[in-house]
Order: structure tokens, then C-alpha cells, then sequence
């Protein structure tokens, strides 16, 4: 929920906007303590002054993200997702679409706010953290709590099929985030999407094959 007092940054040209915001992101991966507002500045192309005549501290600034981030993610991923879908794998790739477009514009807005919830012990966003917990529940009963389980084959436990497709998910998204090339400020370069669209179909049609009557 963005606040009065950012409302001038937020009135900046959409490409500087961004861009601050998505070298802030990068940045702050490495933690709040870690973080560096100089390389921040350095990778965004702006003054230091001009950073902090926007958010006064790094602290704001980081809690002003960590609003923002939740807010995109909320209007351009999760209330996207269609809540009638009850195939899970058809679900995983609605929500490959969804965040591979979300990505084009933020890519580390997911792995900023996956830190968030990690260092929640750490990180000074306290406030926000409760809106970040119920986002990710949001997710969890929107897609994987509410699944047709008669989709899968009669002698196999559900439960267990549908940790086996989110651990073969996860690896699949850690393995391509991992050989992606990433340029100065943090985004990734993605050389063919529609060879990794392909690859993740086949994936699903192999899980489908395997689990699904």
C-alpha cells in the first residue's frame, strides 16, 4: 500500500521508475544489513541525494519495496489466477505464464520477496510481513489446497503425488534461473522463451502420463 509521501517517485518517468526499483531489488537480496544503497544508485544510474530525496533512509526505502512488491504481485499475479482451475498442472502453467510476464518487467521480484519472508526475523518491513504471509497462502489455497484430486490414478496417494510435481517444479525453475545469463542490473536475458515454454510442457505431459488417469 503505497503512501502519499511516494507519490513523486512514483509520478517519475515509468523506465527510471524501474529501474530504481529493480536495482533496489537485486540489491537487497543479499539481505537489509548487507545491502548497499551505493550500489543501488550505481546500478539504477541516479545520485545518491536523488535516492534519498525519495525515501529519506534505506530503511524506508526498503520497506517502501517491500509494499510495492507485494501490491505487483497481488494485482498482476495472484488475482490473475483463475480460481476454477482445479487441474494442478494446468495451474502450474497458468502461473509460469503469469510470472514469467511479471518477470519481464521485475525478474528478481519473486527471490526479493522469498528473502523477505526468509529474514523475517531480521528484516525491518515487520508490519508488511503479515500481508507477505497471506499472500503466499492466498497462492497455496488458490492453486495447490484446492486441486481435484479423482484427476490422479486411483493407486497412487495424492498427497505425495502433488509433492513429487512441486519438488520436480522447483528444481526445473532453480535449474533455469540458475544458467540464465544476467545483465548489470540484475535481469535475466532469456535467449529463447519459447524453448523454455516447450521444455516446461513437456515436463507437465510427463507428469499427467505419470500421475493422471
Amino acid at each position: 500500500m503505497i503512501g502519499e509521501e511516494h507519490q513523486k517517485f512514483m509520478a517519475l518517468e515509468e523506465e527510471k521508475r524501474e529501474r530504481i526499483l529493480n536495482a533496489a531489488m537485486t540489491e537487497f537480496i543479499a539481505g537489509f544489513k548487507k545491502a548497499s544503497t551505493d550500489n543501488i544508485v550505481r546500478e539504477a544510474g541516479i545520485s545518491k541525494g536523488l535516492l534519498f530525496h525519495y525515501f529519506g533512509t534505506k530503511e524506508k526505502l526498503y520497506n517502501f519495496l517491500v509494499d510495492y512488491a507485494i501490491d505487483t504481485v497481488k494485482t498482476e499475479y495472484v488475482d490473475l489466477i483463475n480460481v476454477h482451475q482445479k487441474d494442478i498442472l494446468d495451474s502450474i502453467w497458468q502461473l509460469s505464464l503469469l510470472k514469467q510476464d511479471l518477470s519481464n518487467r521485475f525478474p528478481k521480484i519473486f527471490d526479493f520477496l522469498v528473502r523477505v519472508y526468509v529474514d523475517d526475523k531480521d528484516c525491518p518491513a515487520k508490519e508488511q510481513l503479515e500481508r507477505l504471509y497471506m499472500l503466499r497462502e492466498s497462492i497455496l489455497q488458490q492453486v495447490y489446497n484446492q486441486c481435484d484430486r479423482s484427476l490422479f490414478k486411483d493407486d497412487i496417494p495424492t498427497g505425495k503425488a502433488i509433492e513429487i510435481i512441486m519438488m520436480v517444479m522447483n528444481g526445473f525453475s532453480q535449474q533455469k534461473a540458475s544458467t540464465a545469463e544476467i545483465d548489470r542490473i540484475g535481469q535475466e536475458v532469456k535467449e529463447n522463451y519459447d524453448m523454455y515454454l516447450t521444455e516446461l510442457k513437456e515436463y507437465l505431459d510427463l507428469l499427467r502420463k505419470v500421475f493422471y488417469k
